[in-house]
């Protein structure tokens, strides 16, 4: 849709119905409609974050330069920390019911209005149509580089987030207090930005090869760092940060790796095809980092599991 009718369509109606669907998270007492509305919740996101905008940005601006692509994820990265504390004092004040509706007021009246407002540049539709359009995709989705980078991303995807997110169970289970390990959880966010702002002078580095493997080696290496440390607080927090900064590098170099080997023409088409995997790992991360410490009784044990994991993709990279 994005690479036919351009990002202004499918951005405002996933804005559209992501605020219907907020708004019915909060009015509505019922579980099942409450989980539905979550549901329709991510399919508007699919609609509105990184995977449109980057197909937006890579079109307009081209790929000689990185910034509209940071510029973008730096969005989100600081959307949390900026967001977080606005919700926790509404949600304090008024409940989180309405606090739910509210935001979904306030979403609609500014994202909506932006995406109709400011995404009107010309739109220029893939030069390949139709049948064109299809062997186009299909010869480079179906190429060995283009599945083992995908394959290679989405297996440290898998690693990074489920040992990042679940950083608060595995450092309690190595003795630090709840607040030490909520304070290095959050520095896993601040990590995230600093590792999009490095990307922006470093992307351009290297050949495509090199950069992915560069990528799923520092993302093993943290893995398994967070495998093995148990102390001070100090080191374990470096490398929280550390970690942040190779999983925020991560949804750039994703990017940038479609873009540098293919160009641009028929961008949105082909990015959803990789993307599958890497946002399915992403999303079942935390779940399997959860599952894998309850079978090996350890969320370090876990965590080492994933980071032996993460090494096979080192191998799959080279072969890119």
């Amino acid at each position: 849709m994005v690479d036919k009718h351009g990002p202004r369509p499918v951005m405002a109606g996933g804005s559209a119905l992501g605020a219907a669907a907020l708004a019915l998270s909060g009015a509505t007492s019922s579980i099942v409609l409450f989980t539905a509305a979550w549901l329709v919740i991510g399919v508007a996101q699919a609609c509105t974050l990184y995977q449109p905008a980057f197909a937006a940005a890579a079109r307009w601006f081209g790929t000689t330069s990185n910034w509209p692509l940071t510029i973008i994820t730096l969005a989100g990265g600081i959307s949390s920390t900026v967001f977080a504390p606005v919700i926790a004092a509404l949600a304090k004040g008024l409940g989180w019911q309405i606090t739910l509706v509210l935001l979904a007021c306030g979403y609609f009246a500014v994202v909506s209005s932006a995406t109709v407002l400011l995404l009107r540049l010309p739109w220029q539709s893939p030069t390949r149509q139709g049948r064109d359009h299809t062997m186009f995709v299909n010869q480079i989705v179906r190429s060995r580089v283009f599945r083992d980078t995908r394959l290679a991303l989405a297996l440290v995807a898998l690693g990074l987030y489920a040992v990042t997110l679940n950083m608060v169970p595995l450092l309690t289970e190595l003795g630090f207090d709840y607040g030490a390990a909520a304070l290095v959880f959050g520095l896993i966010g601040a990590g995230q930005i600093l590792g999009r702002l490095l990307f922006l002078p470093l992307g351009r580095r290297g050949t495509p090869r090199s950069r992915t493997v560069v990528q799923v080696t520092a993302s093993a290496t943290v893995i398994g760092l967070l495998a093995v440390l148990s102390s001070p607080l100090v080191l374990v927090a470096a490398v929280a940060v550390l970690a942040g900064a190779v999983r925020g590098a991560h949804t750039l170099s994703a990017a940038t790796a479609l873009t540098d080997r293919w160009g641009t023409d028929s961008f949105a088409t082909i990015q959803g095809r990789f993307n599958v995997p890497v946002a399915g790992a992403m999303a079942i991360g935390p779940a399997v980092g959860a599952y894998a410490a309850l079978l090996l009784d350890s969320y370090r044990a876990a965590a080492g599991l994933l980071a032996c994991l993460s090494l096979t993709a080192i191998w799959i990279a080279r072969r890119t």
